[in-house]
């Protein structure tokens, strides 16, 4: 999963959020309002953290993905490739560095 399908996610995530509070505000609890706010908070400093890191994928050349593996942290299942250009054949070549656990 790239960062870019890891930020609609929680985009989508916050959207829904959002619209829970707006359409149930007099419904919700006080302090339910006050989690889902908080939750809609933390969502967004999760995107800014992800768009940081975007940019820093297209200027220093990296490539940043989160498996779908089960039963892994979210630590374990981040993959780190590194792309150097290789001018003589066009292409661009990725290596994984071996990352120890």
């Amino acid at each position: 999963m790239s960062l870019i399908e890891i930020k609609r996610i929680f985009e989508k995530r916050r959207f829904n959020l959002i619209k829970t509070l707006e359409n149930g505000r007099e419904d919700i609890e006080l302090s339910k309002q006050h989690q889902i706010y908080g939750a809609i908070k933390e969502l967004e400093n999760i995107m800014n953290t992800l768009e940081y890191y975007q940019e820093l994928e297209s200027k220093n050349h990296f490539d940043l993905r989160l498996s779908s593996e089960p039963n892994k942290t979210i630590l374990q299942k981040i993959t780190l490739k590194l792309k150097r250009d290789d001018k003589e054949n066009n292409k661009v070549i990725i290596n994984e560095p071996n990352v120890s656990s």
